[in-house]
């Protein structure tokens, strides 16, 4: 169970921000993606404006297949509501976006779009909507179209429930991702050869991993998916082995790593010979050194 603190540390946005990035990877010549976009020279900002630079450039996934030449994506976070209000604040900042243009309909409502993004499905406005007379269609696994609103194309983002293979990265940003879904984005991680869809995609982990501790402890006994784990995160497990976390300093010292450090100072070596020799952090080695004081106490 997350408790409410790692919620909050958890940074989704730059989760999804490596999520949607990978997502339209295969497009980026085409497109622009910001993030984060000013409405104003006040702080009133969309989360994310895709520009797509190239009207004939056909898209082939189930969440940009819809995409005009401004599109504004609202991402909500697993602990995030998405109700009624929420859907009128993202169409209203489109409306403002709309408006400042550098000229009058320098920007066309013909050429806009909004997709709200969310892991699960928001049944209660879904139900909400067509109560009030809106149409809400399916049109693909996953997207909701959300007709009779406004005249700019409103589509609402399940990511649970999307189903192509490039998306994947949308799918595991959860609490109880599906273990298959993270085996076969690991899979995936290891053919990106650029640094930029690396760098998405430890994005992507760093949240999808942090929401599922348990289940990314079990990954890494398997030595497939815990190369994976390796490659795509590397800078991460360098950063990390240099504060002393990844031996295990926080959240317990690997047992191995602890019988070794016991076993050389019952031989009679110093805490600093034993860092020294084994290239173990020396906070690592004072903390099994203290612990066999106080046993010894």
């Amino acid at each position: 169970m997350t408790s409410d603190r790692e919620k909050e540390r958890l940074d989704w946005h730059s989760g999804f921000d490596g999520g949607l990035n990978l997502s339209l990877m295969k497009y980026k010549k085409f497109m622009e993606i910001e993030r984060e976009h000013p409405l104003s020279k006040e702080p009133l900002k969309i989360d994310f404006l895709v520009l797509k630079k190239n009207d004939d450039i056909v898209i082939n996934n189930a969440v940009a297949m819809g995409f005009l030449k401004y599109n504004i994506i609202e991402y909500k976070n697993p602990n995030d509501d998405l109700n009624i209000d929420v859907l009128y604040k993202v169409i209203g900042y489109t409306c403002l976006y709309k408006s400042f243009g550098d000229s009058v309909d320098a920007i066309k409502d013909s050429e806009l779009t909004i997709s709200i993004f969310r892991t699960r499905k928001p049944k209660k406005l879904l139900k909400q909507l067509v109560l009030k007379g809106k149409i809400v269609e399916q049109k693909r696994p996953g997207v909701y179209n959300v007709i009779g609103i406004i005249d700019i194309p409103v589509n609402i983002i399940v990511m649970g429930e999307l189903k192509d293979k490039e998306l994947l990265a949308f799918s595991i940003m959860t609490h109880n991702a599906d273990e298959e879904m993270v085996k076969l984005f690991l899979k995936e991680t290891r053919k990106f050869k650029e640094s930029g869809a690396r760098r998405y995609a430890d994005a992507v982990l760093q949240i999808s991993a942090g929401a599922n501790k348990e289940l990314y402890r079990r990954l890494r006994g398997e030595q497939d998916m815990c190369e994976a784990l390796k490659e795509i995160m590397a800078d991460d497990l360098r950063e990390a082995e240099a504060k002393g976390e990844e031996k295990g300093i926080e959240k317990g010292i690997d047992l191995r790593d602890k019988e070794k450090i016991t076993e050389m100072l019952s031989d009679g070596k110093t805490p600093k010979e034993i860092s020294d020799f084994c290239k173990y952090p020396m906070e690592q080695v004072m903390q099994v050194y203290n612990g066999l004081n106080q046993v010894m106490e």
